[in-house]
């Protein structure tokens, strides 16, 4: 009777030095930062107001307001959050992903290294290794506008795909099919219409300078984004 209590006593005490660690560490505790905060105005990381150097984790959720702004260097690879913008950012193979719910974010990526955005069903992301960066904004639920700033971007929307090039912009505006004189009608190849718009030069030049003001080494990290 002895040697089998001493048994089960020495198990037990195993099984609880074993899971001690895991019992102590949070259920929702990430591995490994995602990033972190280089600037910040008025800005939220998840559900509290954020600074300079603080961490970013994998699924976070990243929030600027009116008059305010986020910069975050995520691996090698930078983004930017404009006013009234609503991102979560994901780890991803060699770079980062990012959710755009809302607003404007401009994005970059160091050679060899990518990025993909994802909005209102569009994909971006770096069409070759090169260094690249750009400007995403989301106008409203049927309306992107893309900018090139430094190499190639990629956007893929449906079974669409439209390369924009560094210095021109293009407007996408995603129209319904048309439903026909019979909308109760079944319509199994219907589809949506993408519709991509040429941008003037002058935005595009708006667009690259406030890419090289926002991202740049050199830039100050109190700069406000209006």
């Amino acid at each position: 009777m002895r040697k089998l209590f001493t048994a089960v006593l020495i198990a037990t005490l195993s099984l609880v030095l074993i899971e001690a660690p895991v019992l102590a560490a949070p259920a929702s505790s990430p591995l490994a930062p995602l990033g972190v905060v280089v600037a910040a105005e008025n800005a939220n990381v998840g559900t509290g107001v954020t600074s300079s150097g603080a961490t970013i984790y994998d699924g976070d959720r990243l929030q600027t307001q009116s008059n305010s702004s986020l910069r975050v260097r995520l691996g090698t690879g930078q983004m930017v959050l404009r006013q009234n913008t609503v991102a979560d950012v994901h780890t991803f193979p060699n770079g980062f992903s990012a959710n755009l719910d809302s607003g404007t974010v401009i994005v970059s990526s160091a050679a060899g290294q990518t990025f993909q955005v994802i909005a209102d069903g569009a994909t971006v992301r770096p069409a070759n290794a090169e260094p690249t960066s750009g400007q995403i904004s989301m106008i409203s639920p049927t309306v992107l506008i893309f900018t090139g700033t430094r190499g190639t971007l990629e956007v893929t929307m449906g079974d669409e795909v439209k390369t924009v090039e560094a210095g021109s912009s293009y407007r996408l505006e995603v129209q319904p099919e048309d439903p026909g004189p019979n909308p109760d009608a079944p319509h199994a190849t219907a589809r949506n219409h993408f519709l991509w718009i040429v941008i003037p030069v002058v935005g595009v030049v708006t667009a690259v300078v406030v890419w090289r003001a926002l991202v740049s080494p050199a830039a100050p990290t109190n700069l406000k984004v209006n």
